[in-house]
């Protein structure tokens, strides 16, 4: 049998399906007596919905797939060398891809008659957006057979649009901090000396209202930044619980499907044993038998060699007798010729 196409089919099957298709393989290897083979497709795991998902792509889109992944170079060398617009050409790109991909993935799992929902979408995107920072994870997603993955946690490779490099446009001041004196910003008003028939009062009264304005956009931007890194952090947070969920149950059925191989494994050498015992048994059974037989042809030939005695013995006795009435004969004969050859003489 081979492993590996049974492996490769068993990684196209969807999750729900993957446990009872995979024991049924390892039967069949089995019942063929290629224990190596039913070793190696025993040690298949199941994959998660996504890592499913992503099989699926990489089995029907192998091409697209590994274009997506040789972006991988590029966006680190770009990264590397802080070129903005390399970086922001090669992210888009990425984007892209990641998106047409991932909704490819999603079509296909709808094909094979499982629900896709957005959240699980997202979860393929993931996969793809890490195996671009990730070797190891890169040549799993080619390989086709994917279990589970890892969602990377570093910088300048997620999200779309970002560009990664930590830098802002020339001129650019960071969120709260005060434009210098005579600059103007995109959406703030000149800052520089009022015009000299301008009254202080207006000036001032100006520059507070500019103030406020000032403080109220930092507020929106300070809140709008803690609404999003609430947001990263609670869907961090629920992908961190269905990852672990996911390990927890992937460890359990690998923990079942021990305890099923090792049932299997002592059904099998507990129904060897009952054989060797009913064969033992079936020639006991025949000892016994055979025992029966000899002990009964014995009794047959004592009773044979008894009633030779019996008859010997009447055998002697009839011989005796006959003995004696030969010796009586005799005896008459005797005495018959003496009596004639005494008539004789006179």
């Amino acid at each position: 049998m081979d492993a590996d196409a049974v492996a490769e089919r068993l990684y196209r099957i969807p999750p729900d399906e993957f446990v009872a298709a995979r024991d049924e393989a390892v039967a069949e290897a089995r019942a063929a007596g290629d224990r190596d083979a039913a070793k190696a497709i025993g040690a298949c795991k199941r994959p998660t919905r996504a890592a499913w998902l992503t099989n699926l792509l990489v089995g029907a889109a192998p091409d697209e797939v590994e274009g997506f992944l040789s972006l991988a170079g590029p966006l680190a060398d770009a990264q590397r060398s802080l070129d903005g617009p390399a970086l922001r050409q090669v992210s888009a790109q990425r984007n892209k891809l990641v998106g047409a991909l991932s909704r490819r993935a999603a079509q296909l799992g709808r094909e094979a008659g499982q629900r896709v929902d957005s959240g699980l979408e997202r979860e393929v995107r993931g996969v793809l957006e890490s195996a671009l920072a990730d070797d190891e994870l890169a040549e799993q997603v080619r390989s086709g057979r994917l279990v589970r993955f890892e969602r990377h946690s570093g910088f300048g490779t997620f999200g779309a649009g970002e560009t990664g490099t930590g830098t802002r446009p020339r001129g650019a001041r960071r969120p709260g901090t005060p434009a210098p004196a005579g600059s103007t910003g995109a959406d703030d008003e000149p800052t520089g000396a009022a015009p000299d028939d301008e009254p202080a009062d207006g000036r001032r009264g100006a520059a507070g209202e500019l103030d406020g304005k000032r403080r109220e956009a930092d507020r929106r931007a300070r809140d709008q930044r803690a609404a999003e890194r609430r947001e990263r952090e609670r869907a961090a947070a629920e992908q961190r619980e269905r990852e672990r969920r996911e390990r927890e149950l992937a460890a359990a059925e690998d923990r079942l499907e021990r305890a099923r191989l090792a049932a299997h494994d002592a059904a099998r050498e507990r129904d060897d044993t009952r054989e060797r015992a009913d064969a033992a048994a079936e020639r006991r059974d025949d000892a016994h038998r055979r025992v029966e037989e000899l002990r009964a042809e014995l009794d047959r030939a004592r009773s044979e060699a008894t009633d030779a005695d019996r008859a010997l013995r009447s055998a002697e006795r009839e011989a005796g007798d006959a003995a004696r009435r030969a010796r009586q004969a005799d005896a008459e004969v005797t005495r018959a010729e003496r009596a004639l050859e005494d008539a004789r003489d006179t």
